[in-house]
């Protein structure tokens, strides 16, 4: 299999190039190599590299950013993946792309299914709505994952933070009424090749099990693995105030997923786990 990465450098891409399963012929483009927004060089890459699947790892991820960015997160997140969709489409390569929880209005009380309703509420889920409905209609074998709450071994993450500051002595206030579930890039990694191989197709919900979870319950885990769960305190988002308003309950169902897999990925306590074993010092 030939497969192209955009965004390969980013905290997914990493992982994805790291997982790609043997025998795959991989070119990876960083945004230094390939800016997705520019259509002539999303042509080139493609057509240079003739893949059977592109994997579009990019994305503008600032959320709060997005408020005053707008065109630029549009431009990356919305525009930028329909071009690279409709060169797949003429190529005759599939491609997979990921999408967010933020397409979500937040107001649900149980899990959101792929068919659920849209009602994005700031500037970043709506972006990302629109590179959703560019890469579907374009015509391309399409798979778009939505996913949330990303960590992973390179890049910012919230549980990177919070191990910094646990082990920092850094006494530090959390919002415990946004719900979700964490999603550790390697377990994502793994699975998107997985469904790649199946030629999977349509939108599916891809993050770790587990209970739902806030904010607060992340960097508990984070900060009770630190040693210093005293520094640790919850907050209303309310008292949090932020340029972008976030969906209050944005848990996706991951029955899809787990239907293609026959069985659903790690749950995210122990993804948890595994990311801050790489974070902590070696143990005697």
């Amino acid at each position: 299999m030939r497969a192209l990465i955009f965004g390969a450098a980013g905290m997914l891409g990493t992982d994805l190039c790291a997982a790609a399963p043997r025998g795959t012929s991989l070119v990876a483009l960083d945004a230094a190599a390939a800016d997705i927004t520019d259509r002539d060089r999303v042509v080139a890459a493609l057509r240079d590299a003739r893949p059977d699947w592109v994997i579009n790892a990019a994305a503008y991820t600032a959320v709060d950013g997005a408020e005053t960015e707008r065109a630029v997160a549009d431009a990356v997140n919305g525009v930028a993946p329909g071009y690279i969709a409709q060169e797949a489409a003429r190529l005759g390569a599939a491609m997979a792309h990921f999408s967010t929880d933020y397409v979500f209005a937040g107001t649900a009380t149980s899990p959101y299914e792929e068919s659920d309703p849209v009602a994005p509420v700031n500037a970043y889920g709506a972006s990302k709505r629109r590179g959703e409905e560019a890469v579907l209609a374009s015509g391309v074998h399409a798979l778009v994952l939505r996913t949330q709450w990303l960590f992973g071994r390179a890049g910012k993450s919230f549980p990177r933070t919070m191990w910094e500051r646990a082990t920092a002595g850094v006494a530090t206030r959390v919002v415990n009424d946004q719900v979700g579930r964490p999603t550790y890039t390697r377990d994502l990694a793994a699975v998107t090749w997985q469904l790649v191989e199946q030629r999977a197709s349509g939108i599916v919900h891809a993050t770790n099990a587990g209970a739902a979870a806030t904010w607060f319950d992340v960097a508990q885990a984070v900060f009770e693995r630190a040693g210093a769960p005293s520094l640790l305190s919850p907050c209303p988002t309310a008292d949090y105030p932020t340029p972008a308003r976030r969906p209050s309950y944005s848990v996706l169902s991951t029955q899809r997923l787990e239907g293609l897999l026959s069985r659903p990925l790690p749950d995210w306590r122990d993804a948890l786990g595994r990311f801050l074993d790489e974070l902590s010092p070696a143990r005697p």
